[in-house]
C-alpha cells in the first residue's frame, strides 16, 4: 500500500518529521483502532481546525493537540486498550450509559 507523505516545505521551521518516534507510536495506536474510532479522530480534527478558522482562536487548535496527544497516550497503554474493549456497553442501572471513550472526551474538552 503507498503511503501518501505531504512535502517538508509545507510546514515551518521547528515541525516535527513524519517518521518522528513518538509520531510512529502513536500512529501504531491509531492503526489498530476501530474504524469509527478513526473517523472520530478525524472528526475531532477537522472540528479543530474549522473552529479555528471561523473564530482565529488558537486555543481550539490546542486543546485539540492536548486531548489529542492524551489519548494516543492512553489507548497506547495495553491495559488500558484492553480495559476499554472490555467495557460493558449496555445500560448501568437507572442512569443514562455513557460509553466510556464518550466519557474520556467530555472530560478532556
Amino acid at each position: 500500500m503507498e503511503q501518501w507523505v505531504m512535502k517538508d516545505e509545507f510546514f515551518p521551521p521547528g515541525s516535527v518529521s513524519h517518521d518522528d518516534p513518538a509520531v510512529e507510536r502513536a500512529m501504531e495506536t491509531i492503526d489498530v483502532l476501530r474504524p469509527s474510532e478513526q473517523r472520530e479522530l478525524l472528526r475531532s480534527s477537522c472540528r479543530a481546525a474549522l473552529a479555528f478558522e471561523r473564530t482565529m482562536n488558537i486555543d481550539h487548535l490546542t486543546d485539540f493537540a492536548k486531548n489529542l496527544l492524551a489519548t494516543v497516550h492512553l489507548r497506547g497503554i495495553p491495559a488500558y486498550a484492553e480495559a476499554l474493549e472490555n467495557a460493558p456497553r449496555g445500560p448501568r442501572g437507572s442512569g443514562e450509559a455513557l460509553d466510556v471513550e464518550e466519557v474520556l472526551n467530555r472530560l478532556m474538552e
